[in-house]
């Protein structure tokens, strides 16, 4: 099973085209991306800065889905906003992405705090915090 994920991981990575520094990401939320950068993380493998590069990708549309799906819930009337939160944080979908972004932000954390990521990985997850801000301000308002 490891041996066929690592395998998709690195098909994966090939067939992404080449960008800035020979590297290009796929934008937008890719599901089975995030599970097997997850897998890599869980399993503790080596992570390399292409890895990061995606991770930094993946976590961005998963905040930028978060964003958008809790600003809808603010603009609701008090008296709604509180059943609509827990029907959206019991959601298939927000679940799935919610973890991943859980596991691969701490990831993407412990690897700015001990200086694994290079420089264009390190500026494009300190541009994270202004979706971090945002969704923090979202969801107090629940």
């Amino acid at each position: 099973m490891q041996k066929i994920l690592t395998f998709l991981t690195v098909v994966l990575i090939m067939l992404v085209s080449c960008g800035k520094n020979g590297i290009s990401v796929p934008s937008g939320y890719d599901p089975e991306l995030c599970a097997a950068l997850s897998v890599k993380i869980e399993d503790r493998d080596s992570l390399s800065q292409v890895d990061y590069a995606m991770m930094i990708a993946q976590n961005e549309a998963i905040l930028q889905y978060l964003i958008d799906r809790t600003s809808k819930l603010s603009e609701l009337p008090d008296s709604c906003r509180y059943t609509a939160w827990r029907m959206l944080t019991s959601d298939p979908e927000y679940l799935e992405r919610f973890g991943h972004m859980f596991t691969i932000g701490s990831a993407l954390y412990q690897a700015d705090m001990s200086g694994r990521l290079d420089e264009d990985n390190a500026e494009a997850y300190a541009a994270l915090d202004d979706y971090n801000v945002k969704l923090a301000d979202y969801t107090d308002r629940f």
